[in-house]
């Protein structure tokens, strides 16, 4: 819309979400989840669909950690991870026990993948090198993939639960406290730590290790996953006051982020890059919807919906006659099933506007139409298989990818 009516109904728009965000806020304590999905056709559907991709995952051999697909980047700790949760929303949506074991084999080898030193403090802290110890050290993939092994807690039984729960606060204190040298032994000196404690700063996380050198700046996608997602997690796990103040304070970094219009700018190593909005909106939903579903605190939930009406018209107004975002297949398209995700949120625990529901509709549509999975890239692109996976689940079932206990 590029008409001075068309600005003056977007600006309309804007301030109607936020009233009624503000309105609904007050009664949400005891409000029931809504749901998103009402026609059993649809839901029958989209639980197959969902069941595709779990056996998908089963059959390119997620548990080995290489899985089996033609794709030249097919495999990451955060693409596994994104995978892995997609298989635990399927076993508590399907009844399937394969997808649980599936799942959980899979963070088995992520735990063995984890490497530990010492912090400043001299404590053992754990790390990830992407599928290798020698490997990029990124507070982003890692991130991801940590939030990914909290989910996966409940599901495992002792001695596996302790090892899991280990590997969390190992990785927990390496974020926190950093290391006394560079823990891959290549010069680039120790870190004391990627949470920004004071400063304009306060509460974002750097990216960890980044081209060549330590990199303590702020980074818009560890912030979100490391910082509000992992550690809220982390936080439904141990209830340890440390553990949400850390998740917090990272959530109101990244509100403070937004831009006028609701997308949120993809900031690494004091440079901004505006090349993967929805790619960066999709990470940044992530961490955002993780800490509003675990906070105790209304007061963060109201300021999460307050400033999010703004995105979600952003991602309205940005959304495609296909119902998708970006180019079909580009990199930022292959994330951008993430963002769906913040609208399944809005609508289903703060506010129910049809425009919202619309959207979301249109989305969860088109792969329900014969040959566009495969036109999206689902079963060939691991990354978008993940990340339609996960939305699939939600939109059946909101928050089931969120759930820590």
């Amino acid at each position: 819309m590029d008409s001075g009516k068309g600005s003056s109904m977007r600006k309309s728009w804007i301030m109607m979400l936020g009233l009624l965000a503000a309105a609904l806020i007050a009664a949400k304590g005891s409000a029931q989840t809504r749901p998103v999905v009402t026609d059993e056709k649809t839901r029958q559907e989209l639980t197959q669909l969902l069941r595709e991709i779990c056996d998908w995952a089963i059959a390119v051999e997620l548990r080995t950690g290489e899985i089996k697909i033609a794709e030249k980047r097919r495999t990451s700790i955060f693409i596994n991870s994104n995978l892995a949760r997609v298989l635990l929303a399927g076993y508590q949506i399907c009844g399937e026990e394969r997808y649980r074991e599936e799942a959980l084999a899979w963070f088995d080898r992520l735990v063995e993948l984890q490497q530990v030193t010492l912090s400043a403090k001299g404590d053992t802290v754990g790390w990830w090198g992407d599928m290798a110890p020698d490997a990029n050290i990124y507070l982003g993939d890692a991130g991801t993939s940590a939030t990914g092994l909290a989910g996966a807690v409940r599901f495992a039984s002792a001695p596996r639960r302790t090892a899991y729960l280990r590997a969390l606060r190992r990785y927990a204190n390496f974020v926190r406290h950093g290391c006394a040298e560079d823990p891959q032994g290549k010069g680039r000196g120790g870190s004391p730590g990627w949470v920004i404690e004071t400063g304009p700063n306060r509460g974002a996380l750097g990216t960890g290790y980044y081209k060549g050198q330590l990199a303590v700046a702020p980074y818009t996608i560890a912030t979100a996953v490391t910082g509000s997602g992992f550690f809220s997690a982390l936080y439904g796990l141990t209830r340890a006051p440390e553990d949400i103040r850390t998740a917090e304070a990272a959530g109101k970094w990244l509100l403070l982020q937004r831009a006028p219009d609701g997308h949120i700018p993809y900031t690494i190593e004091n440079r901004i890059h505006e090349e993967w909005p929805i790619n960066t909106l999709s990470y940044v939903s992530d961490g955002l919807i993780g800490l509003y579903r675990r906070t105790p605190s209304t007061a963060m939930q109201e300021e999460i919906a307050a400033s999010i009406n703004r995105s979600i018209n952003w991602l309205i107004t940005q959304q495609n006659n296909q119902g998708l975002w970006g180019k079909m297949r580009s990199e930022d398209q292959q994330r951008s099933q993430g963002a769906i995700n913040l609208m399944v949120l809005y609508y289903s625990s703060i506010s129910p506007e049809k425009m919202v529901l619309e959207s979301i509709r249109r989305n969860y549509s088109f792969f329900l139409k014969p040959g566009n999975p495969a036109k999206f890239g689902l079963f060939e692109l691991s990354i978008s298989t993940g990340f339609a996976g996960l939305s699939i689940a939600e939109v059946l079932e909101p928050g089931i990818t969120y759930r820590i206990d």
